[in-house]
């Protein structure tokens, strides 16, 4: 048999390799034997390349080895070195790729390396000519990436590059308004003169407006992703995307999952196989590096520096976990255990579209996954189309109503026999209306439907209630906010005569957050105020309606007395609820709290159904009825 011949230093890329120390000779024939080549044939060449070629191919291909090889240390111009954990997320250039890491284990290294391999190898020789687009929220977020560019190909003030074996890849920039960096690439045609790559670099601002002219057809890219909160901004980067271009986010997590980078981290795949649909998840911790960066001496200065490994701090920027909200009302911790498989539970959608005249639908289901011990939902679409707006919009409140009950009935189920408890928070134009009914089940409130409403007029809301509560037998007992399309709705489904098969006088009530109420419990029993107990008689606390709500449901939780479907709308809504310390009472915040302002009047119709304390609530169930 004949001895293996390894390639010797007389190669100029083997050499340059061997300099570094990164050259590994059975990692080469490996690659080799991936295209069936041997060594021996390779050097006769009889593959019609020569050893050198081979060479270059082996190492341009590869991300890694390409940095490895041809990149130096910004601090100290040793080569550039990749720790472990690295090399595969580099690797995985070809897949749309999801970070969720701590802070400073090495994201923007990564980035830099993808862009410059990207621009000098043309993407490995599988992209003509690659563009690509970098985002983040601020140009700052920016910046740290365009000066490590310009620091690998020895970017002059000038705009030209030099004493930098990438220079020669150098083009003179356009910085203004933003920069975009130019690279002369390599021909991938046999008689294909070289072109000229581009990398945008855009700051996505509070409407992604800077993304806008901008079309790449190799990578984008967006650094600090958690701090996007807004839809628009992610809507107006990824229509730059053209086919077949690679889409990578980074960041560290900042408690906030109601943002699309929390729902990408959702449903991205740990070792999400090459080829296969969805997005690849890397999560780096800091607690993978070797030391020093992580040691027993760094997690202590951590623990000083954000106050304990329980904290938000620690678990986002050391862990690289999503920790909670800062003064949440409710923690993941405590809404998990409720959460549980629920194959009847019903997301309904309705969106009105008044220009095109469409009244949009979808209905979906939740689907739970229990992976190592880690729960995780998924929606399964039933249904996602657009009917005609005119007959839920009609003058005639007969076709208004048959509309929308071919609509529930099409989709829903209902019932006919049960306790239920049902809470609505009514919107206007602008804000959404959210409705929320659960079956009572021994101890347990089982959440049945969702409705989320938006753009939908009084008139019908007022049908879409009425429908409702005719799918479901008549049998939800309703509590109302009182706002101002609540006060409106409730008073007409209260009062005239087109809405009385429902009695809605008897089993719905209005409340109002900012009244005070007896603190009764769900057992019945009243909240005693000790100190001001004089023996003669007790003196039930009160307080906000909103604020005993939100006690009570944090009980029913604390007892496992819900049982909750992984709606991530939901949860998220729930464990991003803060509140902060007023005088007297805590001052809940306003955002996305609507489908939780449902629950609550739920649970103040729940407490109050039977129960003789008094409430400040409107009722208008003696009024007389008008056609």
């Amino acid at each position: 048999m004949a001895k293996r011949r390894l390639p010797t230093a007389d190669h100029d890329v083997l050499r340059q390799m061997s300099e570094r120390g990164v050259f590994a000779p059975d990692e080469f024939e490996a690659w080799l034997c991936e295209r069936g080549w041997a060594w021996q044939a390779l050097d006769r060449g009889d593959y019609g390349i020569t050893m050198e070629q081979a060479l270059f191919l082996f190492v341009f291909e590869d991300p890694v080895r390409w940095a490895e090889t041809f990149l130096v240390e910004p601090r100290t111009g040793d080569p550039w070195q990749f720790f472990d954990y690295q090399r595969e997320s580099c690797r995985s250039w070809g897949q749309d790729v999801v970070h969720q890491d701590g802070a400073e284990v090495g994201k923007t290294r990564e980035i830099t390396v993808l862009i410059l391999w990207g621009q000098c190898t043309s993407m490995g020789f599988t992209v003509r000519r690659p563009w690509m687009l970098v985002g983040a929220p601020q140009q700052t977020h920016l910046d740290e990436i365009i000066l490590a560019i310009e620091g690998q190909v020895g970017a002059q003030e000038s705009g030209d590059a030099k004493g930098s074996i990438l220079s020669q890849f150098w083009l003179k920039p356009k910085r203004t308004p933003h920069m975009m960096q130019r690279f002369l690439t390599i021909p991938l045609g046999e008689n294909e003169k070289p072109g000229i790559g581009r990398v945008y670099y855009r700051p996505a601002g509070h409407d992604g407006e800077a993304f806008r002219g901008v079309h790449v057809n190799a990578m984008a890219l967006v650094d600090e992703a958690a701090k996007l909160k807004r839809a628009v901004q992610w809507s107006e980067f990824w229509r730059s995307c053209e086919p077949g271009c690679r889409k990578r986010v980074y960041s560290v997590p900042d408690g906030d999952r109601s943002t699309g980078f929390f729902q990408m981290c959702s449903d991205a795949v740990v070792n999400l196989p090459p080829g296969q649909p969805g997005r690849r998840l890397f999560h780096w911790p800091k607690t993978i590096m070797p030391p020093p960066f992580w040691n027993a001496e760094r997690d202590a200065q951590f623990i000083r520096d954000f106050g304990g490994r329980h904290t938000p701090g620690y678990k986002r920027n050391v862990l690289g976990e999503w920790g909670e909200a800062e003064n949440p009302v409710w923690s993941w911790d405590l809404l998990l255990p409720n959460v549980q498989e629920l194959p009847d539970y019903r997301v309904l959608s309705i969106n009105i579209d008044r220009q095109r005249g469409d009244l949009n639908v979808s209905v979906k289901r939740v689907v739970l996954h229990v992976e190592h011990g880690r729960k995780s939902g998924q929606y399964d679409e039933l249904f996602d189309g657009a009917l005609p707006l005119a007959p839920f919009a009609s003058r005639d409140d007969s076709e208004r109503r048959e509309a929308m009950r071919a609509l529930l009935r099409e989709h829903l189920t209902g019932a006919s026999a049960g306790v239920y408890w049902a809470g609505a928070d009514l919107g206007e134009s602008n804000d959404p209306t959210e409705i929320i009914i659960s079956e009572q089940r021994g101890p347990k409130l089982e959440d049945v439907l969702r409705i989320n409403a938006r753009g939908v007029d009084y008139y019908i809301q007022r049908e879409l209630l009425f429908c409702v509560q005719e799918l479901f037998g008549g049998l939800p007992h309703w509590g109302v906010d009182l706002g101002s399309a609540g006060t409106v709705v409730v008073k007409d489904l209260q009062t005239l005569e087109a809405y009385a098969d429902m009695r809605f006088d008897e089993v719905m009530t209005g409340f109002q957050f900012s009244n005070a109420v007896d603190c009764i419990g769900e057992d019945g029993e009243p909240l005693v105020d000790r100190a001001r107990d004089d023996g003669s008689e007790e003196t039930i606390v009160r307080a906000p309606a909103k604020h005993w709500a939100t006690q009570c449901i944090s009980q029913r939780l604390q007892s496992l007395g819900y049982a909750l479907a992984y709606d991530t709308e939901v949860l998220n809504h729930l464990t991003n609820h803060t509140a902060r310390q007023g005088t007297k009472w805590p001052i809940y915040a306003k955002k996305d709290d609507h489908d939780i302002d449902a629950r609550r009047m739920q649970m103040l119709r729940k407490l109050y159904d039977e129960v003789g304390g008094e409430v400040d609530v409107f009722s208008c169930g003696t009024e007389e009825r008008a056609a």
